[in-house]
């Protein structure tokens, strides 16, 4: 067995270093530094102040504390990647050296036979042993080798063409030398001990605490990465009764904001700091006091619960450290609020559910409990929000949309310019509204519903511009949707097997919602609850909608009907996660009928036209019909009976009659 040969000089092992080194640190590198600054490189559209103004904020550079233990490591990497780039570089390629006859000889490749013969002759007086001194007796008899070799490679046909034709005289190609990509320094046996522990150091210490490490912080999240002390918190705090303001307590309880939001030694004078000016500000818009309760006794409770009332209250932070920390408690509050309606989801908790579906819209639009959907328009304030309910009813952004620009300007008691009654108007239509077009529930296959069956809920929507005019032409009237009903889906097909199949709906992506004071873009989405009221239960479970465009989308939710024939009433939820005023609630009736009503089954048709006599089917029927008479005649045994493939019709057979008659 050939013994391995290691790289030497280095070469390939720095090749090998540079590579791993590449893998590991141009992916670290662009996380690092363009996974925070994507959404900010963003250019804002809407022309209001508070959108300038938040993309002004985002922009500007984030300060950071100092660096990481993973910048550091980034940098570290990229040094030694620098310094064996550097020694590729001034390390010498490896020449590949052919084996080449006339260069060992000395002479031309066009050298003649005698030129040859002459050339050899002199290398024979110089390097033949008996020539050169006693100490180079081993070099000369390697080197007079190497020219005896090459002197019959040119000399001999059948060598030379080898030669010629493989690059070596004796018909093989030329080899190549195969070496390990590590220095040999690695298997020298002074080394063996340094080598060994640091093999056993990287492979029996490091790697298994890593993935240890992983493998323990991979149970402290779930599938939505959410931590799972947070999500226990949750189940044990929220209750059928809570109320929309303890939400926000228990949120703060969340071990998020212990973990990933930092703590400075001036936080907590701070925050008492903050904490006077949002009990004014709350004192001011409904008498209320600002307290923390029980619960919300540690310093990470304390400022998240602080922020969060700071950001639906739109009161400044001053402090920069404060501020960047309500940024980044806002945007983990709404994806802690999902884990939340998670769990009221599970427990079938329909007001407890609808109230965290309210507190995304606040968080979102930056407004606080029970605001009026018009406060979310800019240079509108809680005396405008008045005198529009007081003088005109208007309620919503649609209906204020309705009025004539002038009336709109009378009712803003500020010094509101045209552009800025502009600002307001664009703004305004930037807030979509659904509008139902189809609601109805059906049973593929059955034009009745039946206890116990698959039943499918369809609704068809579509988004609309507050202030659009309703078009008659599509909306479904009663008689349409009992049609719709009995006939099927009109949005969908069947395919080969009769199933029903929905039709492909254009693939239209939702605009980033309206938010200003929502830190980065928002996509909205909306969630369809079938629910009781009366008995605070959500009967079906809810389905979360992406993407409702101006074109109209059907979804689907299938659930199984209830276990008794009657009518059964429901509420049907259209909630937003990110707008106010933008819900809908419609009552729904499920009709259950006996399986008794459902209409009979049509009989099947199953007689089958006789063959032709003259096709090869009739002639098949025909010998099939005198068998069976046959066997019932006589077992089966008839000598009369035609032979196979006869044409025509058979012979009848003779009866005992007949024989007594003959």
């Amino acid at each position: 067995m050939a013994k391995p040969t290691f790289d030497e000089n280095g070469d390939t092992f720095n090749y090998f270093v540079m590579t791993m080194l590449a893998m590991v640190l141009i992916p670290a590198t662009y996380v690092t530094l363009f996974k925070k600054t994507a959404v900010v490189a963003r250019k804002h559209s809407c022309p209001c102040d508070a959108c300038k103004r938040k993309a002004s904020r985002a922009v500007a550079p984030r300060k950071s504390s100092g660096v990481g233990k993973k910048t550091i490591g980034i940098l570290l990497g990229w040094a030694l990647f620098a310094f064996v780039s550097y020694q590729v570089y001034i390390t010498p390629s490896p020449e590949v050296n052919k084996w080449n006859p006339f260069d060992v000889l000395g002479i031309a490749d066009d050298a003649t036979p005698k030129q040859i013969k002459s050339a050899y002759r002199g290398l024979s007086r110089i390097w033949h042993p008996d020539k050169v001194k006693m100490e180079m007796h081993d070099e000369a008899g390697a080197k007079m080798a190497e020219i005896n070799k090459a002197y019959e490679t040119l000399t001999d046909d059948a060598t030379r063409e080898n030669w010629e034709k493989y690059g070596h005289p004796d018909g093989s190609r030329n080899s190549m030398t195969m070496s390990i990509a590590l220095p040999s320094w690695l298997v020298e046996a002074h080394n063996n001990l340094w080598v060994l522990s640091a093999y056993g150091i990287v492979c029996g210490l490091m790697l298994p605490y890593f993935i240890g490490k992983w493998w323990y912080r991979s149970g402290d999240f779930t599938k939505d990465q959410i931590r799972t002390k947070s999500m226990g918190v949750f189940f044990k705090q929220l209750k059928e009764m809570t109320k929309i303001k303890e939400i926000v307590e228990i949120i703060s309880l969340a071990d998020e904001f212990k973990e990933d939001i930092m703590s400075r030694p001036s936080d907590e004078a701070e925050l008492e700091k903050l904490g006077a000016l949002v009990n004014t500000a709350l004192e001011n818009k409904n008498g209320e006091k600002f307290e923390y309760s029980k619960k919300t006794t540690s310093l990470p409770a304390l400022k998240a619960l602080t922020l969060l009332y700071a950001h639906t209250l739109n009161v400044p932070v001053e402090d920069k450290g404060l501020a960047q920390d309500q940024v980044d408690i806002a945007a983990k509050t709404l994806h802690l609020i999902h884990g939340m309606i998670q769990i009221t989801f599970a427990r079938q908790w329909l007001k407890v559910s609808l109230d965290l579906m309210d507190m995304s819209q606040i968080l979102v639009q930056g407004l606080y409990f029970y605001d009026s959907p018009l406060l979310q328009l800019p240079y509108v304030d809680a005396d405008a929000v008045k005198a529009m309910k007081s003088k005109k009813h208007i309620k919503s952004i649609g209906e204020y949309l309705d009025m004539d620009r002038e009336d709109r300007m009378a009712l803003l008691k500020q010094n509101i310019t045209n552009d800025q009654a502009d600002q307001i108007a664009t703004v305004a239509k930037q807030y979509p509204q659904l509008r139902v077009l189809k609601a109805f529930f059906r049973v593929a296959g059955d034009n009745v519903i039946t206890p116990g069956s698959l039943c499918t809920f369809i609704l068809k929507v579509r988004a609309v511009s507050p202030g659009e005019e309703e078009d008659a032409d599509e909306e479904t009237s009663a008689k349409d949707e009992v049609d719709a009903l009995f006939e099927g889906d009109v949005d969908s097909e069947e395919d080969e097997d009769g199933n029903i199949k929905p039709k492909k709906e254009s693939k239209l992506i939702a605009p980033a919602i309206h938010a200003p004071y929502f830190p980065g873009e928002k996509k909205p989405y909306w969630w369809v609850v079938l629910g009781d009221q009366k008995n605070d239960r959500i009967v079906v479970s809810p389905t979360k909608v992406t993407d409702i465009t101006s074109e109209p989308k059907t979804i689907r939710i299938q659930f199984q009907s209830p276990p008794r024939p009657g009518e059964y009433s429901f509420n049907m939820f259209i909630k937003s996660d990110s707008i106010l005023g933008a819900d809908i609630l419609q009552e729904m009736t499920l009709t259950v009928v006996d399986v008794s009503q459902l209409p009979s089954e049509p009989e099947i048709d199953d007689n089958i036209s006789e063959p032709d006599e003259d096709s090869i089917a009739g002639q098949m029927a025909l010998l099939k019909e005198q068998g069976l008479a046959a066997a019932a005649i006589g077992g089966g045994g008839n000598k009369n009976a035609p032979a196979a493939g006869g044409k025509g019709k058979a012979k009848a057979p003779e009866t005992d009659s007949d024989s007594d008659s003959d």
